[in-house]
């Protein structure tokens, strides 16, 4: 949010830079096209400060603005290739930020309060969560995990078996955003890395997207793990339970 903040402030400077050279009487044409363009580019500026005042009111009350989600989410959209370019400029860790864009994204959700049936969620994970030896492949299909527990796989698919949620394991963006298509949520729980949720959440707005970052002990893409009391978190974020024992009775 204070990478946010910079920016924004980086870019005012620059438009009141403009500002100023176009106040320069040598071309009248030049001078009011560049008053033109510095006037949309405060305007536009104006639009992100509220969309930060929106995001950071949503974050603090835990709940939504009305009529800001739009905003908002254009806000996060479009600052945070800035973000990325000034925290590399800083020496940021750029996983850091991803973490943090995660997080604001994961509080944003949760404050809207996206209710969603059981059959209308689907977890996204990672293949790297399975065991790199296990000869039973389940990105093809996950009832090919043979639930032996030399990894978490078999823990997640009978949660999600319990609560009525779907699973599909991606090797990618590309297998991720088929996945969205095939199943067509209307909300998602993702587990992967901070770059993979970080670039999974900014391809799926306006989608609900709870982001859990995977642990990586032996490295990245290498028989990851998952807190599985964060899973269940997001889960129980995302479901609504009324509907279900609605349908159950």
């Amino acid at each position: 949010m204070g990478l946010v903040l910079v920016s924004l402030l980086l870019l005012l400077g620059a438009a009141v830079y403009l500002f100023a050279y176009a106040s320069d009487p040598q071309s009248f044409l030049f001078r009011n096209i560049l008053m033109l363009l510095t006037g949309l580019f405060l305007l536009i500026l104006f639009f992100f400060f509220i969309g930060l005042l929106a995001m950071t009111g949503t974050i603090l009350g835990r709940r939504p603005f009305p009529g800001m989600d739009w905003l908002i989410d254009k806000t996060l959209l479009l600052l945070f290739p800035v973000v990325m370019s000034l925290g590399r400029l800083f020496h940021i860790a750029q996983d850091q930020i991803q973490r943090s864009f995660i997080e604001v994204n994961n509080q944003m959700v949760r404050a809207r309060r996206h209710k969603v049936q059981a059959r209308q969620c689907l977890i996204l994970l990672p293949h790297c969560l399975q065991k790199d030896s296990c000869p039973h492949k389940i990105t093809l299909s996950t009832d090919n995990c043979q639930k032996c527990g030399r990894c978490q796989v078999g823990e997640i698919l009978d949660l999600a078996a319990e609560k009525g949620v779907e699973v599909e394991v991606v090797a990618g963006g590309t297998m991720a955003r088929r996945a969205l298509t095939q199943y067509g949520p209307q909300a998602v729980v993702a587990v992967a890395c901070e770059r993979d949720l970080s670039s999974g959440v900014l391809d799926s707005f306006p989608l609900p997207v709870l982001g859990v970052v995977n642990q990586r002990p032996q490295g990245p893409c290498l028989n990851t793990r998952i807190d599985m009391e964060a899973l269940q978190k997001a889960l129980s974020s995302q479901l609504e339970y009324l509907e279900q024992a609605k349908e159950a009775k």
